[in-house]
């Protein structure tokens, strides 16, 4: 039940990813928190939105996983969240280390161990 409490979060945290990646990227606020000019917002706008439709079909698959009682695709699923957070870290930015591998991570752990 902890684990999937914690994938079900990892999930949210995903389609939210989507939200801000797909409809709030241009925004100030937004632009603001990744450190872009109203250019370079608006020059990767398309690359955002296609990285947030990524991200909100995983946090959909990763919460029907956890519905349906998928554990084994629950764990892909949050493996590949650690796998792709840990690259994200490595080439783009250290916090995605923390904010999206570590939390998958704890997850991943939680429902392997059966909890």
């Amino acid at each position: 039940m902890l684990g999937s409490s914690f994938a079900i979060l990892v999930a949210i945290a995903h389609v939210l990813f989507m939200v801000v990646e797909t409809f709030l990227w241009t925004t100030p606020g937004v632009r603001r928190r990744f450190g872009y000019s109203v250019q370079q917002a608006e020059d990767s706008r398309v690359l955002a939105a296609n990285q947030g439709i990524y991200n909100g079909a995983l946090g959909a698959a990763l919460l029907w996983s956890v519905l349906a009682g998928e554990t084994t695709t629950t764990a892909v699923l949050l493996a590949f969240v650690v796998t792709v957070g840990i690259y994200g870290a490595y080439s783009a930015k250290r916090s995605i280390l923390f904010v999206q591998a570590l939390p998958a991570g704890i997850a991943l752990a939680l429902v392997q161990l059966g909890y």
